[in-house]
């Protein structure tokens, strides 16, 4: 990784029905990339707080972006050396997040290789409420867990894109197919 790069994380928690999403970004030369993703199915909250733990050590995020709404007072939880920062994700504010997504796709600066992050992005479904809000939502049974956690650390790298002019195109690998990039064998070798 180059001197001028910065690394992003996005947490998306889930205690019921769904599961618990990091994605971890780089930034480096106006280009973010995915650097890794991590999916805990189900597990308890002190494990995954372990976990990130050793994921910051590793990867030293200057930002780790969560759902103030949903699970924030959980993620307030969560020890000082984990550099967390609440993104609110109301209504406007996933309108936000998804709208930077689509900006950084279209302009090349978003590299992913997670096919099943891919996935999720080309699941979601935009519709019209009856009241004529535009609105988005996954199909039912369907999962959006990496979508949102790559969208809350796009949301706290957000800043940064400010000012930025130099575009590159990015290749998006549809040969990776492993669940997770970041696995148990690397959280123990951390």
């Amino acid at each position: 990784m180059g001197k001028n790069s910065v690394k992003f994380g996005g947490l998306d928690v889930a205690l019921r029905s769904d599961n618990t999403s990091l994605f971890v970004m780089k930034l480096e030369n106006g280009i973010f990339e995915e650097i890794g993703l991590r999916v805990w199915p189900h597990v308890h909250p002190a494990e995954i707080m372990n976990d990130l733990i050793k994921i910051q050590k590793h990867e030293l995020m200057f930002k780790i972006g969560y759902d103030r709404l949903g699970t924030g007072e959980l993620v307030k939880m969560f020890p000082r050396e984990l550099p967390m920062y609440p993104v609110v994700s109301s209504q406007p504010g996933k309108l936000d997040i998804i709208g930077l997504i689509n900006a950084l796709f279209t302009s090349k600066k978003l590299i992913i290789h997670s096919d099943d992050l891919y996935k999720e992005i080309l699941e979601q479904e935009k519709y019209v409420s009856d009241a004529g809000n535009v609105l988005y939502r996954h199909p039912s049974g369907f999962h959006d867990d990496r979508f949102w956690s790559m969208g809350m650390a796009v949301k706290v790298a957000s800043d940064y894109l400010k000012g930025m002019v130099r575009v590159r195109a990015g290749v998006i690998n549809p040969d990776i197919t492993e669940e997770g990039i970041i696995t148990e064998d690397m959280l123990n070798n951390i």
